[in-house]
């Protein structure tokens, strides 16, 4: 991992600028390098884009992966309030445990969405085979304001896990079972 990523500008005027992990912000290379090129197109003045740390993916990669792109459930309640999100989740078996008969139950999705209006899309966490080729997908549409209607309208391919997260429909607050039971 990158420990620091630090720009020494202008000598004259002694500026010390940093970017990535030694601003407390997450603790990734690609991370860190895109902090880094968006700060040196606005001191070259070719850009005024600042990095959207809100939506950075990134992934754990166990044996049972887990990815997640936007705010977790805990910084979206902060943020919005207990009553200004929705959190969908589910329990799902992967075709490829199925064949091998594999312990599926910490196969688990959770979309977090603002609640009412378009419900824009906070975070989306997944833990399964793949994860981060999931999430990696995912990312770019947090990035355009995705919606959990835009979620919803995606056809998903089959047979998938990602096709999982194009399904969800249970919420917490409703207090039924998420397990998926089939197609």
């Amino acid at each position: 991992m990158l420990k620091h990523t630090s720009i020494y500008v202008q000598r004259r005027r002694r500026c010390l600028l940093t970017t990535g992990c030694v601003l407390g912000r997450p603790e990734l290379t690609p991370t860190a390098i895109k902090a880094g090129k968006l700060l040196a197109h606005r001191l070259a003045g070719h850009s005024a884009d600042l990095m959207n740390y809100d939506s950075v993916a990134t992934t754990v990669f166990t044996p049972l992966e887990y990815g997640c792109v936007g705010l977790s459930e805990e910084e979206a309640e902060r943020r919005h309030g207990k009553d200004g999100i929705e959190v969908f989740h589910a329990f799902y078996k992967p075709l490829e445990f199925t064949v091998a008969e594999r312990d599926a139950s910490q196969c688990y999705i959770k979309v977090i969405c603002e609640r009412g209006g378009p419900q824009k899309i906070l975070g989306l966490h997944f833990t399964g085979p793949n994860a981060g080729e999931v999430i990696q997908g995912f990312s770019m549409s947090l990035q355009c304001g995705a919606t959990y209607s835009h979620l919803l309208q995606t056809v998903g391919i089959h047979p998938t896990c990602a096709e999982e997260l194009v399904k969800i429909h249970i919420t917490k607050r409703s207090g039924l079972d998420p397990t998926v039971t089939g197609c």
